[in-house]
């Protein structure tokens, strides 16, 4: 290959030897030629050098991010967990907590006792439970019927799919009871039915307070009224409600028995709850 940098004409003046001037000439280039290679190839190494570190640093920075979402994922599936565990905690005082009466029977017996006018005497005294069922979920529609296999897995009908997920069990639903009352009795006149009939009706303890019937009855030498007192016990109640009425009413029969007006002892006129019912005679 032909020197670029060579005279093709040597100067007139010159008293070198062409021979000598050439080989100048060709040194001067392979001089020239291999400090551009070397300038090259120390550029190729130092854009290699940097595009190394460059992709250390990603593949750092990377390895970082993978350790805060694997660290993130551990929490989340702690917390899930936790929440599952919360709603089966939650379920399970659903379920025993439905097998504790939320009114108790003294209560009713309290109320029931205390309201009682003088001259009427209580001869039946009934409490039936009646479990509320609850409502049924609807079927669910498909458009093709499942097939199961002898394994008792649900297959899809069609040939190499994959195998449907099994339908949920039902979780237990919280048993819920209703409390009907039923009271019997006589007394000696219509106005101490009517007292008691609307005693009973004030009570918070009772819902629904009817009376089917009231009729007379012969009692020995004496014509009595005979009735009978149909209510429901309130699923849920305060308390505070509670204990404010059993308070009022003990002390309006120490009033009655120490021949005070109920009136001054502390215990003021009772709240009417709203019922439905009307004496049939």
């Amino acid at each position: 290959m032909a020197n670029p940098f060579a005279n093709p004409t040597p100067a007139p003046n010159s008293f070198l030897p062409e021979e000598y001037v050439r080989a100048r000439a060709d040194s001067r280039a392979n001089i020239l030629t291999l400090s551009l290679f070397a300038v090259t190839l120390a550029c190729v190494l130092g854009a290699f050098v940097v595009t190394k570190a460059s992709v250390q640093r990603v593949q750092e920075r990377k390895s970082r991010v993978n350790e805060s979402f694997e660290l993130a994922g551990a929490k989340i599936s702690q917390l899930k967990s936790l929440e599952a565990q919360q709603a089966q905690m939650l379920e399970k005082a659903e379920l025993t907590s439905a097998l504790i009466e939320k009114v108790p029977r003294w209560a009713v017996l309290g109320e029931i006792a205390l309201r009682v006018p003088e001259g009427t005497k209580l001869e039946l005294l009934h409490v039936k439970s009646t479990r509320i069922e609850p409502p049924k979920p609807p079927p669910p529609t498909k458009n093709a019927p499942a097939v199961k296999s002898l394994t008792g897995k649900v297959a899809d009908a069609v040939k190499g799919g994959k195998p449907a997920a099994e339908p949920e069990k039902p979780k237990p639903a919280a048993a819920r009871f209703e409390y009907a009352l039923t009271i019997e009795g006589t007394a000696s006149n219509n106005n101490d039915v009517a007292d008691f009939l609307a005693s009973l009706k004030r009570s918070p303890v009772m819902d629904k307070v009817e009376m089917p019937y009231i009729r007379e009855q012969r009692d020995g030498d004496r014509e009595v009224r005979k009735f009978q007192i149909t209510a429901t016990i309130r699923p849920s109640l305060d308390t505070a409600t509670l204990s404010d009425s059993l308070r009022r009413l003990v002390a309006q029969r120490s009033a009655e028995v120490l021949g005070e007006h109920p009136s001054a002892v502390a215990g003021a006129a009772e709240p009417a709850t709203p019922s439905t019912g009307n004496p049939k005679e």
